[in-house]
């Protein structure tokens, strides 16, 4: 029939009856022709991929069949390669679609692919791509996928492999098998990875470390730095939030402080070197990993590992809690303080000290001068040479000595103890006090100090309440409590003086801070006499002549006081008009002193002069001047105090001042040529109005 047709100009009908009839001998039955296809020498594998394609039987109508090839085109047999091509793409996607092409399958399609490549039936490219884009191999990820989504496993993967979630091509026999790898130039042709610098990128993107990072093999780490390395070489970057930056943030990098994030993580290097040992922080093992480690310092900084020297401050810092060396924390801190690095959490604020203690900044200081706080504040200076002193102050914000507020606690110890304190300690808590001294030290003093210091000889000083100790402004009054009672009640201050600690001055700080004075504290009682006392009056004149008032009243005129005239004669009237009693028997004062516990201090005084302004009567123990002069001057100072606090009795601020004169004067003997010089000399004298108030008083001179 296909000779007839080759034979006749017109052959339509019989076309038409062989389109219709299955008359074709295939190698799968008789078929129609428009069903059949016709093998090809050269470009026939495409034929033969896939079973159940209907192929003309060529042995069973031998190589002639082949001579009528248009005879057959005409009747609908597929001779053609274009056409045979897209019969076999057809087949080819219908089992791609249904993962259902084998190894023998592929097998072919490659052996066909390398065939097809030295003749001049080369595979379509729409074809081509559709190989390429179809889900058709098989990977040891379990899927199938296209060729350019596969690698062709080679030993380069080897070290990388346990660590990523790889595409390789399944080449174990249950798939593809070894043989795949002999079709290594078909596979790259069509897309599959078979370089490993090609294939990086699925290193990106299927990173997937074991969650013990003991896993992570020193091979595995490198692999993935140079992984990393060919990345950058080939342009590509890792965003913070691309999936091989979450994965590789995790702790996979082996240090002298464990397992840790390459965030946490230091490079080891010469720069480093110069300050601190590989064991000072959290750097990279490098006996695990080998010097090669020190090649990938770039990829290492890429992934958040800290190579810079001046940057790894923080990291050294969190790690201080790992060491427990001396030598180890004096590396630490000075590479702390070259790069001024300060703390920024809580935990680096704490500072270590060689007795394998942390403390908080504000439990330091730099320097103790006065060796009082050794309990109760930790001195750096015991511990640090002076260039980390400077280090803890400036990035601690370690004060550089005690302050007001940590004497003020030392105090505070001081006054809960019983066993007082040395003449050493006090000196030193009131020399700081005093420099220290201002308008927020007396604040802060007054309302926290409960107890001050008193002197118990040679038991040394102990600290009692603030309310039963007294400044010894009275020399009197205290020689009186101090004979009469056993308890010491006047404040302590060092004896001799010290030259920076001033008892002037010391004794201010103790009034500003609510010491009382004895003067003020004491209850004064003027003890009547006895009804067998012996009461003798004496002539005003014998003991206030005009001399005194004289004095007085130029006293009053002068120009510390400038009294006018009306008021120093109201001021001296109470002169005027007094009785004086004269007595042998002593006059006896009676001094009360209250104290917090309810108890009453009493003691008694000797007296030689009383001034009882009630009766305007001034009584007077009898005093021989022919005496000695402790018992002149004994009087003296007794009368000048009652004179001028009865004249001044409402200028009490004038009262020494005036006594002072008194008492010069009654020594003197009131000699009026003395008086007038002394006058002078204090610059002092009386006017008109005072010569006639005299002139009253004395009408008789």
């Amino acid at each position: 029939m296909l000779n007839c047709m080759h034979l006749s100009s017109s052959s339509e009908k019989l076309v038409k009856a062989l389109k219709g009839a299955k008359c074709l001998k295939t190698n799968i039955g008789y078929k129609s022709p428009g069903d059949c296809l016709l093998f090809h020498p050269e470009w026939g594998c495409i034929l033969q991929v896939f079973n159940g394609l209907p192929l003309i039987d060529h042995d069973f109508y031998g190589d002639s069949i082949f001579s009528f090839r248009d005879e057959l085109r005409i009747t609908g047999v597929v001779v053609d390669y274009e056409e045979a091509a897209k019969v076999f793409a057809s087949c080819f996607k219908q089992h791609a679609s249904s993962s259902s092409i084998s190894k023998e399958h592929a097998a072919s399609i490659l052996s066909c692919y390398r065939d097809l490549k030295i003749t001049p039936f080369k595979l379509p490219s729409d074809i081509k791509g559709c190989i390429r884009e179809e889900k058709w191999l098989r990977t040891r990820l379990g899927d199938y996928r296209s060729p350019r989504e596969c690698i062709l496993f080679s030993p380069e993967w080897e070290s990388i492999s346990p660590i990523a979630r790889l595409p390789f091509i399944e080449d174990f026999d249950s798939c593809h098998g070894k043989n795949i790898h002999e079709y290594k130039a078909e596979l790259k042709s069509l897309g599959v990875i078979v370089e490993f610098n090609e294939g990086v990128k699925f290193v990106a993107s299927g990173l997937s470390l074991p969650q013990n990072p003991g896993f992570v093999s020193p091979e595995n780490a490198l692999a993935l730095l140079e992984c990393i390395r060919v990345s950058q070489e080939q342009g590509y970057a890792f965003p913070d939030d691309s999936h091989f930056m979450k994965k590789v943030s995790q702790e996979w990098l082996k240090t002298h402080a464990g397992y840790l994030s390459p965030k946490k993580s230091l490079l080891f290097d010469c720069k480093f070197g110069l300050y601190l040992k590989r064991t000072d922080g959290p750097f990279i093992d490098e006996d695990f990993y080998g010097s090669k480690i020190n090649s990938y310092k770039k990829e290492l900084s890429a992934i958040g590992v800290t190579i810079e020297v001046e940057k790894g401050c923080p990291l050294i810092a969190d790690h201080l809690d790992f060491y427990d060396e001396t030598s180890a924390f004096v590396r630490i801190y000075s590479y702390l303080s070259e790069f001024k690095w300060k703390p920024d959490t809580d935990a680096a604020i704490r500072i270590w000290i060689p007795k394998g203690e942390r403390v908080s900044p504000d439990e330091c200081v730099i320097y103790d001068n006065d060796g009082l706080f050794g309990l109760q504040l930790t001195v750096l200076k015991n511990y640090f040479e002076q260039n980390l002193l400077v280090f803890f102050s400036s990035a601690f914000g370690v004060k550089s000595h005690p302050s007001v507020h940590d004497y003020l606690k030392r105090w505070k110890v001081w006054e809960s103890s019983e066993s007082g304190l040395s003449h050493d300690q006090c000196c030193k808590f009131w020399v700081y006090v005093s420099k220290h001294w201002d308008k927020k030290t007396e604040k802060t003093l007054s309302d926290a100090l409960l107890k001050v210091p008193v002197n118990f000889g040679s038991d040394g000083i102990l600290l009692c309440n603030k309310s039963d100790v007294f400044i010894a402004d009275d020399l009197q009054l205290k020689y009186l409590f101090e004979q009469s009672s056993s308890e010491s009640i006047f404040v302590w201050y060092p004896q001799p003086s010290l030259p920076y600690l001033p008892r002037t001055k010391l004794l201010e700080i103790f009034r500003k801070i609510g010491v009382r004075t004895i003067s003020e504290s004491v209850q004064k009682e003027e003890l009547s006499f006895a009804n067998e006392v012996e009461l003798q009056v004496t002539p005003r004149e014998k003991l206030i002549g005009k001399a005194l008032f004289r004095l007085i009243l130029g006293f009053l005129a002068g120009p510390t006081m400038e009294m006018e005239a009306e008021k120093r004669h109201e001021a001296v009237q109470c002169l005027v008009n007094v009785t004086v009693v004269e007595t042998n028997e002593p006059i006896t004062v009676s001094y009360n002193l209250p104290l917090s516990s309810g108890k009453v201090l009493n003691v008694r005084g000797s007296r030689k002069i009383r001034f009882d302004r009630e009766t305007s009567k001034i009584f007077i123990q009898k005093m021989d001047r022919c005496r000695e002069n402790k018992s002149i001057i004994e009087f003296a100072t007794f009368f000048s105090e009652a004179i001028s606090e009865n004249v001044l009795w409402d200028r009490t601020d004038h009262i020494e001042a005036l006594s002072e004169l008194i008492k010069l004067a009654f020594v003197l003997d009131f000699n009026e040529e003395a008086v007038d010089f002394l006058m002078k000399s204090k610059n002092l004298q009386i006017f008109k109005e005072d010569e006639e108030f005299l002139k009253s008083v004395y009408p008789s001179d």
